[in-house]
């Protein structure tokens, strides 16, 4: 069980906290992609929605990084989505 607090930029509804169910690390192609996969679970356990959070670095300069994350329905329809900064 994951603190929602720890993770702020994402819309977690009072209450309900986060279980990460993946992670997947992957390096090539000059790309250091790292992806990491939550339930919004309710205090009673329920999963209410589903995030993907991610972190692509590209090794090469100018060292761009494309961060953000995605908030799905359990039908994996996106609800909501915005970068990590926000």
């Amino acid at each position: 069980m994951i603190d929602p607090k720890t993770m702020p930029f994402l819309p977690v509804a009072n209450g309900n906290h986060l279980v990460q169910t993946d992670s997947k690390r992957e390096q090539r192609k000059g790309m250091d992609n790292d992806d990491d996969f939550y339930d919004e679970a309710s205090s009673s356990g329920e999963v209410v929605a589903r995030y993907h959070v991610w972190h692509h670095l590209n090794i090469y300069p100018p060292q761009k990084v494309y961060e953000g994350w995605e908030k799905k329905d359990l039908d994996g329809n996106v609800i909501a989505k915005g970068s990590k900064a926000s």
